[in-house]
């Protein structure tokens, strides 16, 4: 991933309410399937390894984010368990082909979670993060983005 992308989401998760970093995590799971499958184009084994790897650790953690007790978790579970599986056959025979029913159901899973986001309206996870302002300011063919840095207080206090 390049450094522009990790700066782009990294803004993303300051700014972000709960289902907006469940978005999020689906985007990173399709990055790095993207570049899995890139590496695996260009032949490099050890690249198709790495990004089967880093959406193994997204669905770990989406995994992680659900709340069982309540519906449709479970059913949602399952479909990660299955997408798990179908990944490390992917990883293991290296055959892109075995991602593409897991991919979509993660597909359809994120435009549902996605249309969730829409609407929710709960404010940031991060209440104490920079704030942004884009178009405050513009550069020379470019719009530009400014940081508040607040009072400063940012982080543990000693």
């Amino acid at each position: 991933m390049t450094s522009e992308k990790k700066q782009e989401y990294t803004l993303r998760i300051t700014q972000a309410n709960k289902s907006g970093l469940v978005v999020i995590l689906y985007e990173l799971f399709f990055e790095y399937i993207r570049e899995a499958e890139e590496a695996l184009a260009a032949d490099d084994r050890h690249g198709y390894s790495v990004g089967i790897d880093r959406a193994q650790d997204v669905l770990t953690e989406l995994i992680g984010s659900l709340n069982m007790d309540r519906d449709p978790a479970p059913a949602i579970y399952r479909v990660y368990l299955y997408v798990s599986a179908r990944m490390g056959l992917a990883k293991g025979s290296l055959k892109k082909e075995l991602l593409d029913d897991p991919l979509r159901l993660m597909h359809s899973l994120y435009e549902t979670y996605k249309k969730d986001s829409a609407c929710d309206t709960d404010a940031p996870v991060m209440g104490n993060s920079q704030k942004v302002y884009a178009g405050l300011t513009y550069g020379k063919g470019a719009l530009t983005e400014s940081m508040d840095e607040g009072n400063g207080n940012r982080g543990f206090f000693v």
